[in-house]
């Protein structure tokens, strides 16, 4: 019998050194590698990031998650990080869970 790894089929790209694109699946299979991958790339952003997320096809509340430890990260590094493009689903999560105030200077 063999053990198959999951597809993991999410992924952050860079644009360019301020700006990248999130895409996939975002649950807690992929959420440590993303989380990481999007800390280096805030690394080379400079004072600004912005990450567009039009390309999320599905979202765990780990998204979510995932969203507010960029901005916890950003916010030590003074990086202004922007969130545009959030899938509806998302901010429907983001409103229900009371987090609005917490990322209503992000969203765009």
């Amino acid at each position: 019998m063999s053990l198959i790894a999951p597809k993991v089929n999410a992924q952050i790209i860079a644009i360019n050194s301020q700006q990248a694109k999130l895409s996939g699946r975002l649950d807690r299979l992929v959420a440590k590698r993303l989380l990481e991958e999007g800390r280096k790339l805030m690394r080379l952003a400079g004072s600004q990031w912005q990450i567009d997320l039009s390309e999320v096809t599905q979202s765990s509340s780990v998204g979510i998650a995932l969203l507010l430890d960029w901005l916890r990260f950003g916010q030590q590094k003074n990086i202004r990080i922007t969130f545009v493009n959030v899938p509806h689903k998302m901010r429907q999560v983001i409103e229900f869970s009371g987090l609005n105030d917490v990322l209503k200077d992000a969203l765009s």
